[in-house]
């Protein structure tokens, strides 16, 4: 992935430049329900997938989620959790019932992550992505130029509006940090996420297979076997 050089805005602007502070969340209806349990395939079996953090950095985690969902049919739902102080924690509900909860900031299920808001749930849990190049650590606070965006995979008149894949996925707000040649790439984006109470956290995807394995795809665009696909690991810190 090419790096670039960049001045990092949100590290030393004055108080001047402080984003505008987040309208306080109200739960809303979610559009397009039905089509999004026909086309999404939400299920009403939780999951088991486990969850466990593997980093040892103060202040910055780097979790573990199983995201398999009982293989490349799934037969379960996505693995719901939320950004908590003492990790990403899991909240036990199923996918048509996370049509109807604010409890989840965002969800894994093979290769779609989705947050809780605008067509995926009922919460305001919005993304920005920082500019390509730009690394987790250098992040420090919020750029106020960032644009937020909520979940917006139906059009108005609830048809898909799919990614550029072309297998039928939908075009979720976190849906760059993969690109595809014969496996998925990892492209180290990083994300923000503004949650329902208004905090910011930052997360980057580091791996979608087994850490070994990614670093094979990354480096030649194709994954060995077994490639323990949907296994992630993310990297993620709350933001001042």
């Amino acid at each position: 992935m090419m790096m670039m050089s960049m001045v990092p805005l949100w590290a030393g602007c004055g108080t001047d430049d402080e984003p505008e502070p987040a309208p306080k969340c109200e739960a809303s209806a979610v559009r397009c329900t039905e089509q999004s349990i026909d086309q999404l395939d939400l299920l009403t079996t939780v999951s088991t997938g486990e969850i466990r953090e593997e980093g040892t950095t103060s202040g910055q985690f780097h979790t573990y989620v199983d995201a398999r969902a009982g293989g490349l049919t799934p037969t379960q739902s996505y693995t719901y959790v939320s950004f908590t102080e003492q990790g990403l924690t899991r909240v036990s509900v199923d996918d048509q019932a996370a049509l109807a909860s604010t409890d989840w900031d965002i969800a894994f299920r093979r290769f779609v992550i989705r947050v809780n808001s605008g067509v995926s749930g009922p919460s305001c849990v919005s993304v920005a992505q920082a500019p390509v190049g730009t690394t987790f650590d250098s992040v420090t606070r919020v750029d106020p130029a960032w644009q937020f965006r909520t979940e917006n995979y139906f059009t108005e008149t609830c048809e898909l509006v799919e990614d550029d894949t072309g297998i039928g996925a939908p075009a979720a707000v976190m849906g760059s940090y993969w690109s595809y040649e014969s496996c998925l790439v990892m492209t180290g984006n990083v994300f923000v996420l503004r949650l329902a109470d208004s905090r910011h956290v930052k997360v980057q995807v580091t791996s979608y297979y087994e850490p070994s394995v990614q670093e094979t795809c990354n480096q030649t665009g194709s994954a060995t076997q077994p490639s323990g696909a949907a296994q992630f690991r993310v990297k993620w810190a709350f933001l001042p």
